[in-house]
């Protein structure tokens, strides 16, 4: 016979068998849950005090939790960007960076991310895991407000709408008035003044990302599965009156229907002072339990299990279905493990390794307070009778006790033994520092504790004590924040479906999530503040000065393989300024990219060049010099073989041309003189002139090859210290 589909009634009995299950599986848990949150309270019922005795009780659980919260809260919110969005592909750098800016500004401004993260962090501290729902809210927020005395112009203003955020406006009430106004001599005017009074109300409907850290309590799933998203089933409980259930939009009818919350308190809710109150004449207030479910199951009978959102509401055996879809969206929970356990969802929490020894220190501090006072004031042994008993039970300071002859009275020596007592507290302290890394010594409270221990020693001791503490850091961070920041980006990609506007750093940019790789990863950035400070600041600082002496040396071979090292030298120097709390070191340090490398090397490699093709300026002055007294000789030679040539003449020809032959050479003599004085007038222009563009380009090379070095004078060694949280 073939399997029929499953019906609604069919998926209620699912939902409330999963439930029951979930709170069987989770009662263990929840047990320890409660008894952790009344140690941190200083209610510890298993160590009850004797009557007639002291009644300290030890906080050790409370002083731990204390001390680790804020060094981990200083790893999450020293840098600017808690996570960071990593490219998959070349052409996803720009999407990343804007993946970056925005998952941080939706958790961090438009989430309260730092409520989110400081109660995760103490649920995940004292209960072992805590718990972060991450969803996509499109239920439209509305909002109705009153005006009164507004014009024409502003009620026009006022009933426009804003298409950006998918706003609509509707007049709900409109009272319009007509006034005469007078002038300033009292004079009515002809023309009358309306006012208007109205109601509106404002829906946006645009849907936005929201982020929730949920009480450890609240939260169930099925015992099979290891992490929340391989989770069967799953849910999260609420209460919610019948008026918030309707306004959300479920059947009027089904609600009135359902059972309330009972009375009674549960124990959880005790523990957290979280007591409600119940109107029993408006059933409208009436707390009712809403289970937001999620379950993994075949509905239409194909064979493969589908995942549901269902709402459920009321008792486990009372309660109906309100609404249910098929949900094919990120599934909204993850958990925040403190010391997770291998194969086993539960994780190991603060108060798993403190609880034992607070019950052991209360009993020893009890011990010693009650010897103390017995040594202190002892008791009496008395012979006879004495008139004023009372003056024992009660005694005055400078009181007289009065008795009948014979009567004695003899104290009781109460040995003291608190010293022990109070070694014995000693010891459990150290059992406490070996489990958590807390000690006086990272808590920096007892200088005794440095006394006869070297700065090494000392610096040692607290690296290996703070481990333990960065170690709970990087648990919550790679098992349970990087999977909220990736659901964040992922939720944006899916449903914002334009652009958007948000500020960072002070300037406004435009965010665009549908451009964006889906595929891309996150890290969350706690490489800096999860150890000392001054641990960070020494070793970017010898870093620095370490990439500053191999710039200067490649220099001093190749200037523009120097300038390649600038990139790293800027990355390194704002890395120095987040480790020192600076958030926003961009704005003192300008950004060099690969790009701004490539053009500096190519004027520099132009300016080499140009030198090089007017070559040594004292050289070509020599040259020209040559060629000037190369021409001179030449005119020489060829005066002289014309003078030859004349003497040889025939002596009659000779005397007949000889006026006319002295004078062609008186002119030709003429003429070379004074090509020669020319040409060294252009030669003594040419060497002048050489010699001043041979001197500008030493002036322009020197520069050039400055421009690296120059980096050793402007970077000044920077020294903040810090502590540990």
């Amino acid at each position: 016979m073939a399997k029929q589909r499953m019906g609604e009634e069919d998926l209620k009995a699912l939902v409330q068998r999963e439930i029951s299950l979930a709170d069987s599986n989770r009662s263990v848990v929840l047990k320890k849950q409660i008894t952790a949150l009344e140690y941190y309270q200083g209610i510890m019922k298993d160590v009850p005090a004797e009557t007639g005795r002291s009644a300290a009780m030890s906080r050790d659980l409370a002083d731990t939790l204390g001390w680790i919260l804020p060094g981990i809260m200083r790893v999450y919110t020293a840098s600017e960007h808690m996570a960071i969005a990593e490219p998959v592909k070349p052409e996803d750098v720009a999407g990343a960076a804007q993946a970056t800016d925005d998952m941080n500004y939706t958790f961090w401004k438009e989430n309260d991310g730092y409520r989110i993260v400081y109660n995760a962090t103490w649920d995940s501290l004292l209960a072992g895991d805590g718990i972060v729902k991450v969803y996509w809210e499109d239920t439209p927020e509305i909002d109705i407000s009153v005006h009164t005395g507004l014009t024409d112009d502003q009620l026009t203003m006022l009933l426009q709408t804003n298409d950006d955020e998918n706003e609509k406006i509707e007049v709900l009430e409109h009272t319009a008035t007509t006034e005469m106004q007078a002038d300033g001599n009292g004079n009515l005017q002809n023309d009358p003044e309306r006012t208007h009074d109205v109601k509106i109300k404002r829906t946006y409907s645009g849907g936005k990302i929201c982020v929730e850290s949920i009480p450890p309590e609240n939260y169930g799933k099925d015992g099979d599965t290891k992490t929340c998203d391989d989770s069967k089933f799953q849910y999260h409980r609420e209460q919610k009156s019948r008026s918030e259930l309707i306004e959300m939009g479920f059947d009027r009818k089904k609600v009135e229907a359902l059972n309330k919350v009972s009375d009674e308190e549960t124990t959880a809710e005790i523990a957290r002072d979280n007591r409600a109150k119940y109107d029993d004449h408006d059933e409208s207030v009436d707390l009712v339990d809403l289970f937001d479910c999620y379950v993994r199951v075949d509905m239409d009978d194909d064979g493969v299990a589908e995942l549901y959102r269902v709402y459920y509401a009321g008792t486990h055996d009372g309660g109906d279905i309100l609404e249910w879809e098929e949900w094919d969206d990120e599934l909204p929970f993850d958990s925040i493990p403190c010391s997770p356990m291998p194969h086993r969802f539960e994780s190991q929490s603060l108060a798993d390794e403190t609880m034992d020894v607070q019950r052991i220190k209360t009993v020893m501090l009890r011990q010693a307070l009650d010897n103390t006072y017995a040594t202190n004031n002892p008791q009496r042994f008395v012979v006879g009778e004495i008139t004023n008993p009372e003056e024992l039970f009660s005694p005055t300071f400078g009181g007289a006790i009065f008795g009948k002859p014979g009567s004695t009275i003899e104290p009781l020596t109460v040995p003291f033994v608190a010293n022990h007592a109070y070694d014995a507290i000693n010891y459990m302290d150290q059992v406490i520092e070996r489990r958590t890394g807390v000690s006086r010594t990272t808590m920096a409270l007892d200088p005794d504790a440095l006394q006869n221990q070297t700065a090494t020693a000392n610096q040692n001791a607290r690296d290996a004590a703070y481990s333990q503490i960065e170690l709970i850091a990087r648990n919550q961070a790679e098992l349970g924040w990087k999977k909220v920041f990736r659901k964040i980006m992922r939720l944006q990609i899916r449903h914002q479906n334009k652009p958007r506007i948000i500020r960072m750093r002070g300037n406004f940019t435009v965010v665009d999530p549908r451009q964006w790789n889906a595929d891309m990863d996150v890290t969350i950035n706690v490489g800096l503040g999860s150890g000392s400070r001054d641990r960070d600041m020494m070793a970017l600082q010898q870093v620095l000065a370490n990439q500053t002496a191999l710039a200067q040396q490649i220099a001093a071979l190749s200037p523009g393989r120097a300038l390649e090292m600038l990139p790293y030298i800027t990355r390194t120097m704002m890395k120095q300024a987040e480790s020192a709390g600076i958030k926003s070191p961009e704005l003192f340090y300008p950004e060099i990219t690969p790009q701004d490398v490539q053009q500096a090397q190519q004027q520099l490699a132009q300016a080499q060049q140009q030198q090089a093709m007017q070559g040594d300026p004292k050289v070509q002055a020599a040259q020209i010099q040559g060629q000037t007294k190369l021409q001179a000789a030449q005119m020489k030679a060829a005066t002289d073989q014309q003078a030859a040539q004349l003497k040889a003449m025939n002596q009659e020809h000779y005397n007949q041309q000889r006026v006319a032959a002295h004078y062609a050479l008186g002119q030709q003599k003429a003429i070379n003189e004074q090509q020669i004085a020319i040409a060294q007038l252009g030669l003594d222009r040419a060497q002048t002139a050489a010699e001043l563009a041979m001197k500008n380009k030493q002036v322009e090379g020197e520069l050039a090859l400055k421009s690296v070095g120059v980096m050793k004078d402007v970077i000044t060694p920077v020294h903040i210290g810090g502590e540990p949280g």
